[in-house]
């Protein structure tokens, strides 16, 4: 099998339809696909992350996402509205289940779009926390990217109380995007 991708913590492998990972002999992190099957089992649930299909003592076996990472797709403003509505409502779902998936002030590689659809990727560094920071670390990122200042103002009102109101009053300013 052919090495498909390298990680920091792991070796990705692609056979088919499905993506193996194995922990890179040189890192010194522990448990990683331990984790990152967890959380698939949980989030799957929620429709959130590719198919978890096992975990062996080597290795996770999940589905692979074809796709293109969200910011390199290019689509008209009012797709790229929904495709971000999208992601704000699974980081949602991600709060409010209390896990923090790290990685979304910056999320290059672990957002992916296929068919018009948000896939939230690798998850092997999610942890359970009182005060998950998904919707505000996806804020950063659209603010900074797609030149929405305003919603930082709105991600710092829902930090206060993770409350439904304040993240639709986030989605409300994708309206602005130009």
């Amino acid at each position: 099998m052919e090495i498909y991708a390298k990680g920091k913590r792991s070796f990705i492998y692609k056979k088919g339809n499905i993506i193996i990972k194995k922990i890179r002999p040189d890192t010194t992190a522990i448990n990683r696909l331990e984790n990152e099957a967890h959380w698939l089992k949980i989030l799957n649930k929620h429709k959130i992350g590719p198919k978890f299909i096992k975990l062996e003592s080597d290795a996770l076996f999940m589905e692979f996402i074809e796709g293109t990472p969200l910011v390199k797709y290019n689509c008209p403003k009012k797709e790229l509205k929904i495709l971000l509505k999208d992601l704000l409502e699974q980081c949602y779902i991600l709060d409010k289940l209390k896990v923090n998936k790290l990685e979304m002030h910056h999320p290059i590689k672990h957002v992916i779009v296929r068919k018009n659809k948000i896939i939230l990727i690798d998850f092997e560094r999610c942890k359970l926390t009182e005060n998950p920071k998904n919707i505000t670390q996806v804020c950063q990122f659209i603010a900074r990217n797609y030149k929405l200042p305003n919603i930082l103002e709105k991600a710092k009102e829902y930090k206060q109380t993770y409350s439904k109101k304040s993240f639709e009053e986030i989605c409300k300013t994708l309206t602005n995007i130009t």
